[in-house]
């Protein structure tokens, strides 16, 4: 992960079982800035195509994660002012959302 012209990332290694998730950010307001609006695939895939890059502005963010048709609330983490990884993983009904070494 590399900082450059003022942005930082966020990267997310996909790993759930055959579901669809979002992943986005919000600055220190609670205001959406980056990241899916809408749900999309976060299955595990072998080909190594799955994970998502979110590029944003630098400054103080967190990350949100919500996985289609769980009944589970949505996942927070941070405040975060620089480059983070995370790792989506597990299915509908039972997924976790973790911070993981970039």
């Amino acid at each position: 992960m590399i900082q450059l012209f003022g942005l930082i990332s966020a990267n997310t290694d996909l790993g759930l079982t055959l579901s669809s998730c979002r992943i986005w950010i919000e600055d220190s307001n609670g205001y959406r800035i980056a990241g899916d609006a809408d749900y999309r695939d976060c299955s595990y895939t072998s080909t190594g195509d799955d994970h998502e890059v979110i590029s944003f502005s630098d400054q103080t963010y967190t990350v949100h994660a919500k996985v289609e048709g769980s009944f589970r609330k949505q996942k927070v983490r941070g405040p975060f002012n620089e480059n983070t990884c995370f790792k989506i993983y597990g299915s509908v009904d039972d997924w976790e959302f973790d911070q993981t070494s970039c």
